[in-house]
């Protein structure tokens, strides 16, 4: 179970040096004497109560984001993370002390990975399914001004007002490399918890709870990313806002769904390339189901030892098959289940296995392994993807 939120613990497990590089941006603490702060951590949570409203939120974002990346499913999506982003980045949180000195190191070195839209969704919980991209949209550099903000924000009140939420709302605005992150606080239903008065009664209090939107907007790819409640509906609404108030462009279509080709794996010979600098090797097909074309209830499960490099899928289908790789470049590929090791220096191996079932099933789009996911697109396994590896010819098979 995850412990709960607690700013004094940020504060005693995090170095002074890392604490002074993010709290001395802000004025509330420009008269500390780091040099001679110890293990107290009073001086840092006493300035923590001075910070003006706006500061005392981003601060609180941030520690709160580094308490749920100190615990090991956070650090593990932290490294994973890091990965796309730059692997010697990764390599040098992996050999930190603990996660807390891992996420604050992030927080002051590298402050656009706890941006990251993985991050983000994992430390502030928003749910996989409230997710939704749009391609199509005009690239170019964006520069967001206020009137942008104040149409966004009017634009979800519009969204939510028959549910009677979103009356207030407050938008945030962030960029780094071409990145537009917009997260806005609307108002959810009224609440009431108990508390304890400055009598020691303890009370019911009345609360206006905020709920999450988060937007990510790429000016050079010209796509959108959503994560919103409410259904498609709503996202409808919302992408047609942003794409107004904005890029000032139309909203393009919805996208149809992914889908899943595995007839490349029908070529013994074809190759998946990869990125040297992930240190990822090449995926080795470890099981794979076909389906005859003659009598399509007739299906075949091939597999062989995961941990036996020289044991092979397509020698095992040349020898046990009759009519061998002409017979499976007639069949149907149903699923295949890949291995793939990341070989990191100074770290071990990590051993991955995914399975893809044509049409639209991989596990990929649930386990986080977003940096491998992406190369299903480069590979041509996903329907709008490019490969990147030489394909030699079907007929070659």
């Amino acid at each position: 179970m995850s412990q709960p939120y607690n700013p004094r613990v940020v504060v005693e497990k995090t170095p002074p040096a890392l604490l002074q590089g993010f709290f001395s941006k802000f004025s509330g603490f420009a008269d500390l004497d780091w040099a001679s702060l110890s293990d107290d951590p009073e001086p840092v949570l006493q300035r923590l109560t001075k910070l003006n409203e706006q500061e005392s939120r981003q601060v609180a974002m941030r520690l709160r984001q580094v308490h749920a990346l100190s615990e090991p499913a956070g650090t593990k999506a932290l490294i994973e993370s890091a990965y796309d982003l730059n692997p010697d980045v990764a390599s040098k949180l992996a050999l930190m002390e603990n996660g807390y000195v891992r996420a604050f190191w992030c927080l002051v070195e590298c402050p656009q990975l706890l941006d990251n839209e993985r991050i983000y969704a994992y430390t502030h919980s928003l749910r996989a399914d409230s997710r939704e991209s749009r391609v199509g949209f005009p690239s170019g550099k964006i520069i967001v001004t206020q009137a942008m903000l104040n149409d966004v924000v009017a634009c979800i009140k519009t969204a939510y007002q028959d549910e009677h939420r979103a009356d207030v709302c407050r938008l945030d605005h962030r960029e780094s490399e071409g990145i537009h992150l917009f997260h806005a606080y609307p108002s959810d239903y009224m609440d009431e918890i108990d508390t304890y008065g400055p009598d020691d009664h303890l009370s019911s209090v009345r609360i206006k709870p905020p709920f999450h939107i988060v937007c990510y907007v790429d000016e050079q790819a010209g796509t959108i990313t959503l994560f919103a409640k409410g259904g498609s509906e709503k996202h409808e609404v919302l992408f047609k806002g942003f794409a107004t108030s904005i890029l000032h462009a139309p909203t393009p279509p919805k996208a149809g769904k992914k889908t899943y080709d595995l007839s490349l794996f029908k070529n013994p010979n074809y190759e998946l390339e990869t990125d040297l600098a992930h240190h990822l090797t090449r995926p080795r097909v470890v099981s794979m189901r076909i389906q005859f074309p003659d009598q399509r209830q007739h299906r075949i499960t091939f597999d062989v030892d995961p941990n036996d490099s020289r044991d092979s899928i397509y020698e095992i289908i040349r020898t046990k098959l009759r009519g061998g790789f002409a017979e499976l470049s007639r069949a149907t590929i149903l699923s295949v289940e890949l291995q793939a090791v990341f070989a990191t220096p100074n770290r071990a191996e990590e051993v991955i296995r995914f399975k893809i079932t044509a049409p639209r099933w991989c596990t990929l789009d649930y386990d986080g392994k977003e940096g491998l996911r992406k190369y299903l697109r480069l590979w041509g396994i996903e329907n709008d993807g490019k490969r990147l590896a030489a394909s030699p010819a079907a007929s070659g098979v």
